[in-house]
């Protein structure tokens, strides 16, 4: 008849010892794959939030419209009084843009909304005017700084709001706006730069 044998106390001790160690030198480089895992995903988090804030701030300004006598009905980007021969911005700083732009309604009818991209603490955000009463959505956090410059046909010369009254007999309209955005994570900035030409003939 064979005895059943099991681990002594010196053994069970031995074992701890040697598990304790291992869990010891293992540790830091478990915490370090956990850091390394951890600041990889929040840098493709906020590539992502870059990439997109960028992309929908390019596709709003690629709607601005152009106020023309020349389309039937003519196209005037408001309400009263019409106007002609300019683009249908009414605000552009370097921290925000706001314009006018047609879209179809409910009933299929024409009819115009304020477009607001606005930069406002640590956020990007982007506002219809008849949309929620006018209330701005978030495009992205993380907000360092936001530039927009506003450039006439030439690539180089800096376009105004006031050049946009009738700026295509002038040659001064707004060629192209060109969007730096950048944002902050953990200390270390991310930036895109991207430059979005709008339609320079009457629409």
């Amino acid at each position: 008849m064979q005895t059943a044998r099991g681990f002594s106390l010196i053994e069970l001790v031995i074992t701890t010892v040697v598990i304790g160690i291992m869990a010891m030198v293992m540790s830091p480089l478990l915490l370090s794959s956990l850091n390394a895992y951890n600041t990889t995903l929040g840098n493709v988090v906020v590539l992502d939030k870059l990439r997109y804030a960028t992309e929908r701030l390019a596709r709003e300004i690629r709607g601005v419209q152009y106020a023309s006598s020349t389309t039937t009905p003519p196209t005037d980007c408001s309400d009263s009084p019409a106007t002609t021969d300019h683009y249908c911005i009414t605000a552009m700083t370097p921290t925000n843009l706001q314009f006018r732009r047609s879209y179809s309604d409910t009933a299929g009818n024409v009819a115009w909304r304020t477009v607001t991209i606005n930069a406002t603490g640590s956020t990007v955000t982007l506002a219809y005017s008849d949309i929620n009463s006018g209330a701005a959505q978030v495009l992205t956090d993380e907000l360092s700084s936001l530039n927009f410059a506003y450039l006439q046909q030439d690539g180089a010369t800096t376009a105004t709001l006031a050049g946009n009254t009738n700026c295509a007999a002038t040659d001064t309209c707004v060629s192209s706006v060109v969007i730096t955005l950048t944002l902050s994570h953990n200390g270390n900035p991310y930036t895109q730069r991207t430059s979005i030409g709008i339609r320079t003939t009457p629409i």
